[in-house]
């Protein structure tokens, strides 16, 4: 569990930031969000404590990041905690509150793949452009990686590509030969498909497939998969990048959106998960 108040309130805007460009790499993420309205500066102090206190007794265990907000408000975003738990704990919280300063507050629970959109409008004020906000995560191509930067693929990746009516081109970079033949099954009949088992191999490949889109494996046996999506961004800013991973934690989604992937898949994945992408619906 994460506890957060120092700056709370700016990692939180990054963080929503994040949510809103991609709702649909939060799967399974919910956040209840404790309004402290109308509270006087002891009483929020207070109910700080109060919400910390409980909240470590409730999701004691559970990724869980908790943040408490200058601006009146606490956010606790949670991973497979089942919403009951969490509708438990607003009430409980809003009850101990009252209880405790005879102040009336209210809460809200937010599905993330539902509702991250709206959430992070909430939290960002509808200012605009915040959503496309992508930060560079300072990695540098190495020799291997340089040689296949070539005028050729500049060339190639200069404008945005249009993906036509026709099957999509897929190139997929997994290791794991169970994931491979999943999600091949998944889009053999909605696209056309490259694969690569390593790193080095789908720096090769990209030039010359031109993929519309890549499903990308952070563990690589050669590389970490986020070089791969570093080099990928750099040479074709305007590519349709989703990483693959077994971690679904904050650190990973918030890395790989902010480096400029488009999607998030946390293993195991269901087929809808994936076809969404590639279809358009995502």
């Amino acid at each position: 569990m994460e506890i957060v108040s120092v700056n709370a309130e700016a990692k939180l805007t990054n963080l929503a930031s994040s949510i809103g460009r991609s709702p649909q790499s939060w799967r399974g993420w919910f956040c209840l969000r404790i309004s402290l309205d109308g509270l006087d500066e002891n009483v929020q102090s207070e109910s700080f404590f109060w919400t910390k206190s409980l909240v470590e007794s409730y999701l004691k265990g559970m990724q869980s990041h908790i943040y408490f907000c200058e601006n009146s408000a606490i956010h606790i975003i949670s991973n497979s905690v089942p919403f009951s738990v969490l509708e438990n704990a607003g009430l409980q919280i809003c009850e101990l509150i009252l209880a405790e300063s005879g102040a009336s507050i209210s809460y809200k629970i937010y599905d993330l793949l539902e509702d991250g959109e709206a959430y992070a409008q909430e939290v960002l004020g509808q200012k605009n452009g915040l959503f496309g906000l992508v930060k560079n995560s300072g990695f540098e191509p190495d020799d291997f990686q340089k040689q296949f930067i070539l005028d050729e693929a500049e060339q190639v990746f200069a404008s945005p590509r249009i993906i036509s009516d026709v099957n999509a081109k897929v190139l997929l970079v997994e290791d794991d030969p169970v994931t491979r033949w999943l999600v091949r099954q998944t889009l053999k009949d909605n696209c056309d498909f490259a694969t690569a088992q390593t790193a080095n191999k789908a720096f090769s490949l990209y030039a010359t497939y031109q993929p519309d889109f890549v499903f990308l494996d952070i563990n690589l046996p050669d590389k970490d998969g986020y070089e791969v999506l570093n080099w990928i961004m750099r040479n074709d800013p305007g590519a349709n990048v989703i990483m693959f991973s077994s971690l679904n934690n904050m650190d990973s989604i918030t890395r790989a959106l902010d480096m400029g992937a488009i999607g998030y898949i946390a293993k195991p994945f269901i087929k809808n998960q994936i076809l969404d992408y590639v279809q358009g619906e995502a």
